[in-house]
């Protein structure tokens, strides 16, 4: 891997931290697509976009814009969710293995992930339906939720692929959850209530999914 600019990727990302936490939206509106050009130059510079890297460079792409929708104002966030389930399926797409290989760990995989969702999702439609302004948005966000967990299950398959080196499953698996983790809290504060320092928190686990899924690919495929 190439470290000197991994680092570059990092101090982007952590100068965005830095706006989004002093709410300073001005620096906040550079560092937070930095980030994702950044990680997306890295990616091509150390490994490339060749066989499965493409899929992983496609999310990026698909992240980049969405992080670009976000920016925008409030009738944009249609658009943002859109570009991110996209890059969720291109995720998919680089973590995809033959279904002949399901076994036992898989399944419970699948439930762990199922109550997760049932727990969750129930949360969040709840608080779409307390907002007329949100009352369209119930199908898409269920879209979204059931595509990222899909993702997240491809990434813990991971490890239970001999395909996969431990590190990086480890890693792949780690990023998918952070990723999921991220956008519950994001939906929690637009439909549900804000909660203390709510941006900084998404932005962190954000950036930190993203940058393990990709280094997941990089130290796997490269």
């Amino acid at each position: 891997m190439n470290a000197g600019w991994l680092g570059v990727v990092f101090l982007f990302a952590a100068l965005d931290w830095y706006a989004v936490w002093t709410e300073n939206e001005k620096m906040n509106r550079f560092t937070k697509p930095a980030a994702m050009l950044a990680l997306l130059a890295w990616l091509g510079w150390t490994a490339g976009f060749s066989g499965k890297l493409l899929w992983f460079a496609l999310a990026l792409v698909f992240g980049l814009l969405g992080d670009i929708f976000l920016l925008m104002s409030r009738r944009f966030f249609l658009a943002g969710l859109v570009s991110f389930l996209i890059g969720h399926l291109a995720y998919v797409a680089g973590f995809w293995f033959d279904w002949a290989q399901l076994r036992l760990p898989h399944f419970i995989s699948m439930v762990l992930i199922g109550v997760g969702l049932y727990w969750i999702a129930p949360i969040i439609l709840r608080g779409i339906g307390t907002k007329r302004s949100s009352g369209k948005m119930r199908v898409p966000v269920l879209i979204y939720m059931l595509v990222i967990s899909l993702m997240v299950f491809f990434a813990i398959s991971t490890l239970f692929s001999a395909d996969w080196k431990p590190a990086a499953a480890g890693l792949a698996t780690s990023g998918a959850m952070l990723f999921f983790c991220s956008d519950t809290m994001l939906a929690y504060r637009e439909f549900v209530g804000p909660f203390y320092k709510a941006r900084f928190w998404v932005r962190v686990t954000y950036h930190l999914a993203q940058i393990a899924l990709i280094a997941a690919a990089v130290m796997n495929f490269s």
